[in-house]
């Protein structure tokens, strides 16, 4: 492994980490390696500039007046060490850009997972995409769904409960339910309660309701 390639490992690693940390905290299609590589680009680029300007405000903090003219603007070596190869690489701005990538990753996960973009492209009518993750996530991930009705018919079960996690494959739909209740399909009777149970189906094979809290409170009377 030559200089060039550990150089740009190490300028990457800030863009690495955000990246790996972002997969983890949202929901999304699979990345293939362009993506990831694409995006750990664009967040490594964010913890850098979010650095450079830290070290703007210090310029200026520094200075003895706000006149432009007496302020020392430093920028970063980092800029010049990317177009040269690696060359004249400071650590510390490599550390302290790692620290950043943090809070990088949380905000664009905030960004992702509350879908910000994708709203004001909806309000402007410019586009009605929902996000990357699949409908399922999405309906499940709403606010106002907590208490479902699961339909299994292929099993012959309905099962009532509290969502409390769910995750899809490209084969599988698995969810997490808690207070469950478990009915017969065809004609709705009541068979057995169990705190919390793990449903896995092929995809397309459960259909998945909200309950209204009015049927909700009728239904636990």
């Amino acid at each position: 492994m030559n200089q060039l390639v550990v150089s740009l490992i190490v300028i990457l690693m800030p863009g690495i980490i955000a990246t790996i940390i972002c997969d983890k905290l949202t929901n999304h299609s699979k990345w293939d390696s362009f993506k990831f590589g694409l995006y750990a680009l664009t967040l490594g680029m964010a913890c850098y500039v979010l650095l450079q300007v830290c070290v703007y405000v210090s310029n200026v903090w520094s200075a003895t007046t706000f006149s432009m003219d007496s302020i020392q603007w430093s920028n970063l070596k980092i800029w010049s060490s990317a177009l040269n190869g690696g060359a004249g690489l400071e650590p510390w701005e490599i550390c302290v850009a790692v620290l950043f990538s943090i809070p990088v990753s949380f905000f664009a996960s905030w960004l992702i997972n509350f879908k910000l973009f994708n709203k004001v492209a909806q309000a402007l009518r410019v586009s009605n995409k929902f996000g990357d993750e699949n409908l399922y996530s999405y309906y499940l991930n709403a606010q106002e769904i907590d208490w479902v009705y699961v339909r299994d018919k292929e099993n012959g079960f309905t099962y009532q409960g509290r969502v409390v996690s769910h995750s899809e494959t490209e084969a599988l739909q698995e969810l997490v339910l808690s207070e469950v209740s478990v009915f017969t399909y065809d004609d709705s009777e009541h068979c057995y309660d169990v705190p919390t149970m793990y449903i896995s189906r092929e995809i397309g094979k459960l259909v998945i309701e909200a309950i209204p809290d009015e049927i909700l409170g009728e239904v636990n009377e």
